[in-house]
């Protein structure tokens, strides 16, 4: 009797170690949530922070008020260099409009607005947020994690795209105006945003250089998720020939792509939204339904 109790007691000691490491493993990414005014009716906004390598990340999440089943998850990459809100009031109606289409909307501020200087080691850090963010998805209960797309602007197409390329598990990714050549984009820019640059990514050529290792451009073959390109003519900070060059790369390379350009589009394409949402809304669809 005492044996079997001994090795009961044994057993349970096990059952414990092993629920106490797969805990550990499992620790929760989402540390707060606070709502936030969004000013658009049926959908609810909070603000965020999140853990991503041991740095609490600032963040935005937003959905409809109204939900029913679960909900696809859309991860919306900011564009801009540096320090850059996701909170004002156009931004928050650009994001608010994928939520009321149905979508789990989270975007990410970056660590360059968490944490003083951003020392990368590694290409996977400087798109770590990105990849932790799904994991925060996977964490929201009424939120299926199995049917992800992205979309992505300017620096943060660049950011999908650079996701796409680490593996991160999406259905479909749209960008708009995404940077796929950084030192090109590095040498058409005015020096203040050169320096912006410079301290994410050190200058071209030298020892802390990331520019053709972090290029699209450099690693189209590597790019095996159904890319959306949209892109403006006119655009001035990420020329329109940029964008030409990796969508002929892009076809010799395979067919998971499209690529629209709009006749007198900026960048961003701020004047075109009414053209290009229902592009993107068609993309997605498309590719959750696994057509």
């Amino acid at each position: 009797m005492k044996k079997l109790l001994g090795a009961f007691l044994v057993f349970l000691c096990f059952i414990g170690a092993v629920v106490f490491f797969v805990d550990a493993k499992e620790e929760t990414l989402l540390q707060s949530k606070e709502e936030v005014e969004i000013g658009v009716p049926g959908v609810t906004g909070y603000s965020i922070t999140y853990k991503s390598n041991g740095v609490e990340i600032p963040g935005l999440w937003i959905e409809p008020d109204e939900v029913e089943g679960s909900l696809p998850l859309l991860i919306h990459n900011r564009g801009g260099v540096g320090e850059s809100s996701l909170t004002e009031a156009q931004e928050l109606k650009n994001l608010s409009y994928w939520a009321e289409q149905g979508y789990a909307v989270l975007a990410t501020h970056y660590r360059e607005n968490a944490e003083g200087k951003f020392e990368p080691t590694e290409k996977k850090d400087f798109v770590r947020d990105v990849l932790d963010l799904k994991k925060v998805g996977a964490e929201l209960n009424h939120v299926d994690e199995d049917r992800t797309v992205m979309l992505g602007y300017s620096c943060g197409g660049w950011m999908s795209l650079l996701a796409v390329q680490q593996e991160m598990d999406v259905d479909a990714v749209a960008v708009i105006g995404a940077i796929t050549d950084l030192k090109q984009l590095y040498l058409t820019e005015p020096e203040p945003v050169q320096k912006q640059i410079e301290r994410l990514m050190g200058e071209p050529g030298g020892e802390e250089s990331w520019y053709r290792e972090l290029a699209p451009i450099h690693w189209v073959e590597d790019i095996n998720v159904p890319i959306l390109m949209l892109h403006g003519e006119r655009d001035r900070t990420v020329p329109i020939e940029q964008a030409r060059l990796f969508a002929t790369l892009m076809e010799s390379e395979h067919d998971l792509h499209r690529y629209v350009e709009y006749e007198n589009g900026d960048h961003g394409l701020r004047l075109h939204f009414k053209e290009y949402a229902p592009e993107v809304l068609d993309w997605f669809d498309k590719h959750l339904e696994g057509e």
